[in-house]
């Protein structure tokens, strides 16, 4: 049986644990395409896609691959891409690149584990004319998705269930305002109200939680201001309050719910991180001697690894940023020696009392 003094020392040790997953910083910066590029999805192996200048890219974890013109939006675990080249979609898979089409523009923003691909499609409507709406693609085959009231809608993500978010019309010409959508069991629902204009959902986890951007503005067909959104299961949390007012924008979440995005103005954005009820300014998270302002952060890992865009000495870059392996704090350590003397020297005390 342990002796009072081991037994306070394990209690001590047990309340020091969590110092040992501290890190400061908590992310390391790496730099995945030349200078004008974004990084805009990341997989669970931290495998990354983004545009630079007109073309798509994917790091691979070792190595940068030039996927012609075009942008990649999106990369699911298996590696496969969706984005837009032209006037098309495209989907590609083991070195195969395929086109998707409708009458006229139409693009790919995202895509799951199943290979379901979600973007935009042109259509011709008897009664409407042209009109884009929102589509899921796979295999060859296209599914209009539809609208919540209008003429136009758009997709941006999809989860593993094949549940879509993205944004539809609901005032029709000449603005054209927007507001989020949730499609699943074969039904396109607003999941949101805001009292201004364009509002959209842009990204959805395997827990249907959903996130985006909703705008404040009532007054008239202004863009701004926007706010951050968490949307889930029916309720919504403005995560831009937590910003001190600046105009916000969420592009990502994991499975553990971490939420990441931006906020500030167009001209000196800042990457935000929204867990556990706590808005952070991702600039705070690196070191803060290297230089870098990451002004972008538009995918999250359920690893916590962030795609975005850093800039720095007048140029920005699609980077990865990857945690920094947690080290005990020095007064840790030596709690940690202390407590093992400790137990040594009353090891010691009971052998020579045998």
């Amino acid at each position: 049986m342990p002796t009072p003094l081991l037994a306070r020392f394990a209690a001590t040790l047990l309340l020091a644990l969590p110092l040992l997953a501290a890190a400061d910083p908590r992310y390391t910066v790496t730099v995945l395409s030349g200078p004008d590029s974004r990084a805009w999805d990341i997989n669970l192996y931290g495998q990354v896609v983004g545009s630079n200048g007109g073309n798509a890219w994917l790091h691979d974890g070792a190595a940068y691959v030039d996927l012609g013109s075009g942008v990649a939006f999106g990369i699911n675990d298996s590696g496969q891409i969706a984005g837009h080249s032209g006037s098309n979609g495209f989907f590609y898979s083991g070195g195969v690149m395929t086109a998707i089409t409708g009458w006229g523009f139409t693009t790919a923003r995202g895509l799951n584990n199943d290979g379901v691909v979600v973007g935009m499609a042109e259509f011709e409507d008897a009664e409407n004319g042209f009109v884009r709406h929102a589509i899921s693609w796979q295999n060859g085959v296209t599914t209009d998705l539809g609208t919540v009231y209008g003429f136009q809608s758009r997709a941006y993500g999809v989860n593993s269930q094949g549940h879509v978010v993205g944004g539809s019309d609901i005032g029709g010409a000449p603005n054209y305002p927007l507001t989020p959508f949730l499609y699943r069991d074969g039904a396109m629902t607003e999941i949101a109200q805001f009292p201004g204009p364009w509002s959209e959902a842009t990204a959805i986890n395997d827990h249907d939680q959903v996130v985006g951007f909703g705008n404040l503005n009532s007054d008239g067909p202004e863009l701004y201001p926007r706010t951050a959104f968490l949307w889930d299961n029916g309720v919504l949390t403005d995560i831009g309050a937590l910003s001190g007012g600046a105009t916000s924008f969420a592009y990502g979440i994991n499975n553990p719910g971490q939420v990441v995005g931006w906020f500030g103005d167009f001209g000196n954005p800042h990457a935000f991180l929204f867990e556990a009820g706590s808005f952070l300014d991702v600039n705070d998270l690196i070191d803060p001697a290297s230089g870098w302002v990451i002004q972008e952060a538009n995918a999250i890992n359920d690893l916590g690894q962030i795609a975005g865009t850093a800039c720095r000495d007048g140029s920005c870059y699609g980077v990865r940023l990857d945690l920094v392996p947690a080290v005990p704090e020095p007064a840790t350590w030596g709690m940690l020696l202390a407590g093992c003397t400790l137990v040594g020297w009353r090891r010691r005390q009971r052998t020579k009392k045998g």
